[in-house]
């Protein structure tokens, strides 16, 4: 055989044969929306060569450039463009975008084709995210597109092309399409451009510009600006001005804007932490005490990290006790001994992790053993990744002696720890054990009365800072979790819980009673897949793996397509609500989640 001739290998035979079944019925449907989505799914195959990219790009443009036409052909534009993100994003190493598909992409983001209006947002948006993933936006087409007045996506979107490694604007001219936008009326176009100009241009241009967004109306660029101050280059009036804002917080009121400033000045000049470490590390509010953990930790700061570590908040204990390990080896065993003895599945996450590499004692050893068991006993499939993090430290920890503890565990609920407990019984004994799971009985099937009221109704979020959003559920494409929703907020499951993870032009994340990534609703709920978009306003169930869903909810800021086929959408935000969202900051509390009539009026 020749050496410059590969072997037919099955799997690209496997994806010709899908793809030729594709193109064969895109070339024929009728229908735009069913066009549409064999144009998406076509971009979602596993490639394994260039031709196989080009051929399904073929297809896709004649899509893109169809749209004069009356019929099927028109309304499948979008999801054209979207079907050239996705190839973008998951294949562009094996081929390129070809410069007809990015003139056809920059013809419709800047409205230059004589069948697009300005106002045809959703489709121009489409294509700006398709231009933005190739790095395919030309000077021109950017010099447009920064300039928008139809749609501040596009504008941000924009920015993000500019200030990417691939930008064809020079870097004098980059600087000042930045500043401009500085000046955007949109909170998040100002966002997106403070954003590009900190990640590419701070180090060698300075902080001044990051200094004048101190002063911005939206408190998510000032937490973005001050965040940036701490990794800035020597600057007196940066300190000053940290020092400045690192003032302890009101007990009631907005704590953010101290405590990211706080941590920032830690980072720059921890001579001046003392004072503001005490009051922050001492506050009522957790949420300060947990950005005080972090100041200590980027400071170095023992004592206090010794402090926070014993907190009555889970979270905060949790913040320091990574850094109290890093500092203190060995010594940092009596925190990590007393994470164990609690309830929080991060926190125990975390001390497990962190014990690796740590001196081997019996103290140790039967702490861990003492945490599986008491976690186990509650019987929740969320305890899987604290549980997962403990077997595999027993491996390392424990020895033949805790044998009977762990052989229950072979016929364990979860058949992933039942997994991690034969192997760990393998290293100790050397010998081979098999698991037999015992899986929990599954969700109660939605009844016909439940999804009657999912269609009738929608949920109507009040939140602690006034701010009033009501959500209409998808009992259609997700029935499970829909459903769910409903049963867990006829409960009041979800008053008084927060969203505790805000990123600004992405998502806003809630739901947890332990306010982190690890708490949430003992059942899991399967994931229920569908061709929705992550569009600005969906609501999307949070997983941590495969049919991992454990009732956090997160809502989409922005379109988010890279998040396409990986999470269950199962609700939309309001049109008119969706502004809101904006304005939900880290801590946000849920005051109780009710159900209204579709059409009912609300402020």
């Amino acid at each position: 055989m020749r050496g410059d001739v590969l072997p037919l290998d099955p799997k690209d035979t496997q994806v010709d044969g899908v793809q030729q079944a594709l193109l064969s019925a895109a070339a024929a449907e009728k229908s735009g929306e069913a066009l549409g989505e064999m144009l998406r799914t076509l971009a979602r195959l596993p490639y394994r060569t260039g031709d196989q990219v080009l051929k399904a790009d073929r297809m896709i443009r004649h899509a893109l450039e169809r749209s004069s036409e009356v019929g099927a052909a028109a309304g499948a534009r979008r999801a054209a463009a979207s079907a050239v993100e996705i190839m973008a994003r998951l294949h562009r190493k094996l081929a390129p975008v070809p410069d007809e598909t990015l003139g056809a992409l920059r013809a419709i983001a800047t409205a230059r084709d004589s069948t697009v209006k300005m106002t045809d947002l959703a489709l121009r948006t489409a294509a700006m995210q398709a231009l933005t993933a190739s790095g395919g936006a030309d000077a021109e087409t950017l010099r447009l597109t920064l300039e928008d007045a139809f749609s501040a996506d596009i504008r941000r979107l924009a920015v993000l092309a500019l200030s990417s490694g691939s930008s064809p604007i020079t870097l004098e001219d980059r600087l000042g399409y930045l500043r401009k936008r500085f000046m955007d009326r949109e909170e998040e176009v100002r966002l997106e451009a403070l954003r590009g100009y900190v990640r590419h241009y701070a180090k060698t241009e300075g902080c001044g510009p990051v200094m004048e967004m101190l002063t911005d109306p939206g408190e998510h660029v000032v937490l973005y600006a001050l965040d940036a101050l701490g990794d800035c280059p020597d600057d007196e009036n940066v300190v000053n001005r940290l020092i400045a804002e690192a003032r302890t917080p009101p007990e009631t009121g907005n704590w953010r804007r101290a405590s990211h400033a706080l941590v920032s000045l830690a980072k720059r000049s921890p001579s001046h932490l003392e004072i503001p470490l005490v009051t922050h590390a001492r506050h009522g509010v957790w949420q300060v005490r947990m950005y005080a953990a972090r100041a200590a930790a980027a400071a170095n700061e023992i004592a206090t990290l010794e402090l926070l570590a014993s907190d009555p908040h889970d979270n905060v204990r949790e913040a320091a006790l990574g850094a109290l390990r890093r500092l203190k080896g060995d010594a940092a065993a009596p925190p990590v001994l007393a994470a164990l003895d609690r309830t929080d599945y991060q926190l125990l996450r975390t001390a497990a992790r962190e014990m690796a590499g740590m001196r081997v004692t019996p103290e140790l050893s039967l702490a861990l053993v003492a945490a599986l068991t008491r976690v186990t006993a509650e019987r929740k499939d969320t305890s899987r990744d604290t549980r997962l993090a403990i077997l595999e430290r027993l491996e390392e920890f424990g020895s033949d002696r805790y044998v009977e503890q762990l052989l229950p565990l072979l016929r364990d609920f979860d058949s992933k720890i039942a997994a991690a407990a034969a192997r760990t019984l393998n290293a100790w004994t050397g010998q081979t054990y098999a698991i037999d799971p015992q899986p929990l009985l599954p969700q109660e099937l939605p009844s016909a009365s439940e999804l009657s009221i999912l269609v009738e109704k929608v949920a109507l979020f009040k939140m602690e800072s006034g701010i009033e959003f009501a959500i209409r559920l998808d009992p259609v494409r997700a029935p499970l979790m829909s459903t769910r929703f409903l049963r867990l907020a006829n409960r009041n499951y979800y008053d008084g819980l927060t969203f505790h993870r805000v990123v600004s032009n992405f998502i806003i994340q809630g739901g947890s009673p332990g306010a982190n990534e690890y708490v949430g609703d003992g059942p899991y709920v399967k994931d229920e897949i569908s061709a929705r978009s992550h569009a600005r306003g969906t609501v999307g169930l949070s997983t941590r793996g495969r049919d991992t869903g454990d009732a956090q909810l997160f809502i989409n800021l922005v379109d988010n397509p890279r998040l396409d086929f990986e999470y269950t959408v199962f609700g939309t935000v309001r049109p008119e609500h969706i502004e809101r969202l904006e304005r939900i900051h880290e801590g946000d509390r849920i005051i109780n989640v009710t159900f209204m009539a579709v059409d009912g009026r609300m402020r």
